[in-house]
């Protein structure tokens, strides 16, 4: 590869999160545009650093930089996470050539209910659910408890912790109440699955295509704690579920699963109009063997096949641009597959530079 000015935008609220967290325990971890930085200049590339803190200076920013290529790593923009469809917008409007999902894959895979009623028309298992917002129901499947309750429109597992998982309709309530009003957004209301916690990465190349699975292990984890991706167990050195679950590589899948995981990967990526990389977030359990009816709906022989041994799959979330710190499930999936950091971050850069901009 050429070498290549490159522009890595990245929201400012990150420095000030890194501040506090100095300031609070004396250290903090190198920011993501730091990382990207040693590992592009390396390359040969010239690499600048964009901060996004208010729309005016964006504008003025993007105005005049003159980068062959955005490294886009806003993850939000001034702390709010939806607002990261609105970064990619104005790169749009600017004619940037940029790295990850556009506006219309963000604004999709950002809307969790939106998500999953394009996926079910798409024929992609996803566990059934309502939405509900100050009073109105948006939308509503039969469900029955335990159910799961979480943000809508959140990510990084903002608005989920162990009393997402509510078993009786006063816990639904006031968990509703909760994310109402502390997160001042839609309730999305899902059927509790519970099962294996299954991540599969996606990455263009020649052709897209799935990296090895990776699994958030919570078999370790004491009875009495939900086995969820909850903030403690992403974040909290001293809960549970950090200390004990584990993320490793999934080699205990029989083929005709971990293919049939790939290809509803493969399809929710596409069908989101998603770009370059992502994860898709799955869960995986154990049921009776499907009936003929039931197999009559799926397309594909592995995801028959997982059906009739009575293996089921449900996308829980997709998630465009995920993380790319280098202890995160992408890197991991990368490195199974034989790819080093700086290999993986090539390929995000390469398929960013030789695909079609739509």
């Amino acid at each position: 590869m050429r070498p290549l000015n490159i522009s890595i935008l990245y929201d400012a609220i990150d420095d000030d999160e890194r501040d506090k967290q100095i300031k609070a325990e004396g250290k903090a971890p190198p920011l993501m545009h730091e990382v990207l930085g040693q590992v592009l200049g390396p390359m040969g590339h010239r690499v600048k650093v964009l901060k996004a803190r208010d729309v005016l200076g964006l504008t003025k920013l993007l105005a005049e930089d003159d980068s062959d290529l955005v490294f886009n790593v806003c993850e939000g923009f001034a702390g709010v996470g939806h607002h990261e469809q609105h970064v990619a917008a104005l790169l749009e409007l600017f004619g940037k050539r940029f790295t990850g999902a556009g506006a219309i894959g963000l604004s999709l895979a950002g809307d969790k209910a939106l998500a999953k009623k394009l996926l079910a028309f798409h024929g992609i298992n996803t566990p059934r659910f309502s939405v509900m917002q100050a009073g109105s129901v948006d939308h509503a499947d039969d469900l029955t408890f335990p159910m799961f309750v979480k943000p809508s429109n959140s990510d990084a597992s903002i608005g989920i912790d162990q009393r997402s998982v509510v078993n009786n309709f006063k816990e639904l309530m006031e968990r509703i109440s909760y994310i109402q009003n502390e997160f001042n957004a839609p309730a999305l209301i899902e059927e509790f699955i519970d099962g294996r916690e299954i991540y599969v990465s996606l990455l263009q190349g020649e052709k897209l295509e799935a990296l090895p699975i990776v699994e958030w292990d919570f078999s370790k984890v004491p009875a009495g704690t939900a086995r969820i991706a909850s903030a403690e167990a992403k974040w909290d050195e001293n809960s549970v579920a950090f200390r004990d679950a584990k993320e490793v590589i999934a080699r205990d899948l029989p083929d005709f699963v971990e293919l049939a995981l790939k290809e509803a990967a493969l399809e929710a990526f596409r069908s989101l109009k998603l770009r370059d990389y992502g994860r898709i977030d799955m869960r995986l359990r154990r049921r009776e063997p499907a009936n003929d009816a039931e197999l009559a709906t799926l397309k594909s022989d592995a995801a028959k096949q997982a059906a009739r041994e009575g293996w089921e799959l449900f996308i829980i979330e997709v998630n465009p641009n995920p993380h790319l710190a280098t202890d995160s499930e992408f890197p991991m999936a990368g490195k199974a597959a034989g790819l080093s950091y700086p290999q993986l971050i090539a390929r995000i850069v390469e398929s960013a530079l030789t695909r079609d901009q739509r």
